[in-house]
């Protein structure tokens, strides 16, 4: 078992379980750290540090941004980074704000068509934490709590239709996204690299300062380029579940015994900065 997982996904975004059901299963799981890193999102972080704190374990601040790079959606994780920070605080704003109009728009289409009959945005919205980035798992998530059959075409037709794409906006650049976390102190992370390594050394000239090396869709010649990045330019390493196993929740491919994650000692090369 490894010490920290340092990617993870709650029901502030696209998982199941709440930040303080998190805390009990990592522990009960094994894991000592814990990093929330919700999609666009940090409004769940501190419930969950706090819980790791009643727990006696260790919790870092966390949030996964898309950022892009050579028109490809890279993932970069933000980890211990000042909460505070205004810029940083206003960012996530825009981001959640963005992102909640688009799925609005993407439901209220699929409402005007008579796919969707059963609930109303207003009801989606009510039972989503607040400060939620809101998505197709945050409407799979109220399906499912009420018994609702769920359409297994509903992705496709909702977030997917020709008039769907048309709403879609693209993510801000990845030099951007870095800076953002840089600036509050934060470590940038290339999240779940299998097919983005060829761009570390872009990257790092942007400031990324870490990579994750144990992640489940990392295959083992994956992980094994993520080392030698790590090694070539100084990067942290880090990993984690994401939504994936047993602290997900998420069902399908994603429910699989995955168990990733960082080793104490890479727990604190980043927690004390000993990298710089």
């Amino acid at each position: 078992m490894k010490y920290g997982n340092l990617h993870l996904h709650s029901n502030f975004s696209d998982a199941q379980f709440g930040p303080s059901q998190l805390v009990v299963i990592g522990k009960a799981l094994g894991y000592k750290a814990l990093a929330l890193t919700d999609h666009e999102t940090d409004a769940g972080v501190k419930t969950l540090m706090a819980s790791a704190k009643n727990q006696g374990m260790e919790a870092l601040s966390g949030i996964e941004f898309y950022g892009r790079y050579n028109n490809e959606n890279l993932h970069i994780v933000g980890l211990d980074y000042d909460m505070n920070n205004p810029a940083l605080r206003e960012y996530v704003k825009d981001r959640v704000e963005r992102r909640n109009e688009y799925t609005r728009q993407c439901f209220e289409l699929a409402v005007e068509s008579g796919y969707i009959t059963e609930f109303t945005w207003d009801d989606i919205v009510k039972y989503s934490p607040e400060g939620a980035w809101l998505n197709y798992d945050s409407i799979y998530n109220i399906y499912t709590k009420f018994f609702v059959p769920f359409k297994s075409d509903f992705r496709q037709v909702v977030f997917n239709s020709p008039e769907a794409r048309k709403l879609a906006y693209k993510a801000p650049d990845a030099e951007k996204v870095i800076k953002i976390i840089r600036d509050a102190g934060g470590i940038a992370i290339l999240a779940h690299p299998y097919k983005w390594t060829q761009y570390v050394p872009a990257l790092v000239q942007m400031g990324l300062n870490g990579i994750e090396v144990s992640h489940p869709d990392n295959i083992e010649n994956t992980s094994a380029l993520a080392k030698e990045a790590a090694k070539a330019y100084n990067l942290y390493v880090s990993g984690g579940t994401d939504h994936t196993g047993p602290m997900s929740g998420c069902d399908g491919n994603l429910a699989i015994p995955v168990y990733n994650g960082v080793t104490e000692e890479e727990f604190y090369t980043i927690k004390e900065r000993k990298l710089g």
